[in-house]
């Protein structure tokens, strides 16, 4: 028998999610208005490899997000378990969060705090809606570790000291210097973090979770890009060159979200939405050189559906190979692919 939401109470979600650690970070932008900003999360999470990608997802009724969204970069700053004043100062609305706080800019602009236990400077590389939240992508420009310190940890509503036997563990000195209020400090970061909100709606998730929705995102978006680009009435030439068209800006407009669709479906087998978004994205392409087939637009001995496949595949490796400043320009990387794309289908 399947389980309503409404049906799960909010204090038996909490209870049940408060035993997933998390750890708590500030992200920090450098707006042209106001200077920095700043803003604690608990929703920090590596996301790729190749490229180095992170997320974090800030919730929309966030009043700094836009701020930092707004510069076009961001820093992590991973805070350790003796930087409980510096957590409580940024865990105040409106406060004056870097009143006081010792920072330099780093490689974007982005405050880097002093004493964080390490940080991870980004460029903006993609924002997506998802319900009350929003995910955001950014591309590594720089990181570094800072220190040996243990890093501050939210657990069962408190905050959790880690031991790890292969890190040193803080002196009792530094212990004995930082006194941390749990239930006073949690409950205010709590309100910051907005848990409450996060946790009913079942906003913990695996990295899994949040590849397969940048994913779904970025299909949808394709898809709706073709529908209104394609015209039905036009020579197949024409529409083959609108679905090239189109598909070279979505890989400019979601260049991350194209890496991940190559490199992390495959991992996502269980995924109906994936699977018949991937599917429907194949027919038109399939359907469009099927056309140009029959009618004697394009070559008539060739498969169109191993035509589709090569050509498929070939788009998205454009996304993984190009990068700023490599042996072409990205117009010439597409002019080439374009070119690539039409003579698969020649006469």
């Amino acid at each position: 028998m399947s389980t309503k939401e409404s049906d799960i109470g909010a204090d038996t979600f909490r209870k049940v999610l408060s035993h997933y650690p998390t750890g708590v970070s500030v992200v920090s932008g450098n707006s042209a208005a106001e200077g920095p900003v700043g803003l604690v999360v608990g929703t920090f999470t590596s996301l790729s490899l190749e490229p180095a990608l992170v997320s974090f997802m800030p919730a929309k009724s966030s009043t700094s997000w836009p701020k930092i969204r707004s510069s076009g970069a961001f820093c992590v700053n991973v805070l350790g378990v003796h930087q409980a004043e510096l957590c409580r100062q940024f865990s105040v609305k409106g406060g004056r969060k870097f009143e006081g706080a010792d920072w330099r800019p780093g490689a974007t602009g982005s405050p880097i705090l002093s004493g964080s236990v390490a940080w991870v400077d980004c460029e903006i590389e993609q924002v997506f809606d998802s319900g009350d939240h929003q995910i955001v992508v950014g591309r590594v420009v720089d990181l570094s570790v800072e220190s040996d310190e243990l890093p501050m940890t939210f657990l069962r509503g408190g905050y959790a000291q880690l031991h790890l036997p292969q890190l040193s563990p803080v002196s009792e000195a530094k212990a004995a210097a930082v006194e941390i209020a749990p239930a006073r400090l949690a409950e205010e970061v709590a309100d910051l973090l907005n848990l409450d909100a996060f946790e009913s709606q079942a906003w913990i998730e695996s990295r899994e979770q949040i590849v397969e929705r940048l994913l779904i995102g970025f299909l949808e978006v394709l898809l709706g890009r073709f529908g209104g680009a394609v015209d039905v009435e036009g020579s197949p030439q024409a529409q083959l060159q609108s679905l090239i068209t189109m598909s070279l800006e979505s890989l400019r407009d979601y260049a991350a979200a194209a890496i991940l669709f190559q490199s992390e479906r495959s991992g996502l087998g269980t995924s109906s939405r994936v699977r018949d978004l991937e599917q429907e994205f194949r027919r038109h392409w399939k359907g469009v050189i099927e056309r140009g087939v029959s009618s004697g637009a394009f070559d008539p001995s060739i498969d169109p559906r191993m035509a589709q496949q090569f050509i498929c595949d070939a788009i998205f490796s454009i996304a993984r190979w190009f990068h700023d400043g490599g042996r072409l320009e990205r117009h010439e990387v597409e002019d080439q692919y374009a070119k690539f794309a039409m003579s698969v289908v020649s006469r």
